[in-house]
């Protein structure tokens, strides 16, 4: 019997050795656009060539996330963790990011914001608009150099958000629950769904929410209009009249947003690709052609054991998939669109 348990161990640290190795075989993969129609594809590496990263921002925006033994997803917080690596790195020249996301929590994008402006002083940085890239995923955007979006993106959202459940009258007049709070002022508790919100609360929350919008337009203006690049690349001008008018929580198309001035080109990943190579021809003074390297994906096995779990799985439907995301990142000022 001991021995049997012994040998089940022993086969599942062998294939858990094996996992390990399909993992480190796909990290950091170059790629090539030249395979299957994809703008990234894989080839081997060339020493003659600019290397450009590729990261993705896929999901909400927040400083925890799931991961598990086979692969960290491409989110907010691999990305941040590969910006400040790359930060560093002398092998990359610039950077490419793609973007699907409704935003999330404000220190957050602000943290991806500011190592995006710190490294856009070095390097050349090109955000690429997928599906949807509004609220705290724009923010993040207006950090880079230049903004590319298909015509059907979703962007926008520009705005804050706070949101909280007030159940109190369910605990006490359904189930008979009377909360006991104890706390030494009386905002200590502020924004609790066991008792109503008083007025005085709203207007205090109001001003975090005003406050955090008015960075929100900063970051903006620092990163859209004020800049001074020489880059010869496509650039739309953003005003402050487009920011006054637009940056009302609205969500617009990708076309609609290059003719306002939040996006500066209509494309796709091929686009910042060609953009990107002129504008590190420019800076480096060299016609050297470039090599997409990715990050911060899931590797190809990841993917392959997600897609297992997901089909093996009894039911794909969770209670969460029912829950805004702003109840889940709950009392928390948010740049997220939902």
């Amino acid at each position: 019997m001991k021995e049997s348990i012994i040998s089940k161990i022993v086969i599942i640290l062998c294939i858990c050795c094996l996992c390990v190795g399909f993992i480190n075989m796909d990290k950091d993969r170059p790629y090539n656009k030249n395979e299957n129609n994809n703008a990234i594809s894989k080839t081997n590496v060339i020493s003659t060539v600019n290397k450009v990263a590729v990261l993705e921002l896929d999901g909400p925006i927040a400083t925890t996330y799931e991961s598990n033994f086979f692969s960290k997803e491409a989110n907010a917080q691999t990305l941040l963790e590969s910006l400040i690596s790359l930060q560093t790195n002398n092998d990359i020249k610039g950077i490419i990011i793609k973007i699907n996301s409704p935003g999330g929590t404000v220190a957050m994008s602000q943290n991806i914001y500011n190592q995006i402006i710190k490294i856009r002083k070095k390097k050349p940085v090109v955000v690429v608009l997928d599906d949807v890239a509004a609220s705290g995923g724009y923010y993040i955007a207006s950090a880079a150099d230049r903004i590319i979006a298909q015509e059907g993106t979703l962007t926008g959202s520009i705005g804050v958000i706070f949101s909280f459940m007030d159940y109190h009258n369910l605990l006490l007049n359904k189930l008979s629950v009377k909360p006991v709070v104890i706390k030494s002022g009386k905002h200590k508790d502020i924004g609790s769904g066991l008792r109503e919100i008083t007025q005085e609360e709203i207007v205090l929350m109001q001003e975090i929410i005003d406050d955090s919008y008015k960075q929100f337009v900063e970051a903006i203006v620092n990163g859209r209009i004020n800049r001074t690049d020489k880059y010869s690349a496509k650039k739309t001008n953003l005003t402050m009249l487009e920011i006054n008018k637009y940056a009302d929580g609205r969500v617009f198309t990708g076309k609609q947003a290059q003719k306002m001035g939040f996006v500066d080109e209509i494309g796709d990943l091929d686009t910042a690709k060609d953009m990107i190579e002129k504008m590190l021809q420019e800076k480096l003074q060299n016609k050297q052609s470039i090599k997409l390297v990715r990050y911060n994906k899931k590797n190809a096995f990841s993917e392959y054991f997600s897609t297992f779990k997901e089909y093996s799985s009894n039911s794909n439907i969770k209670l969460t998939d029912f829950i805004p995301t702003s109840m889940i990142l709950s009392r928390k000022p948010l740049y997220l669109w939902e």
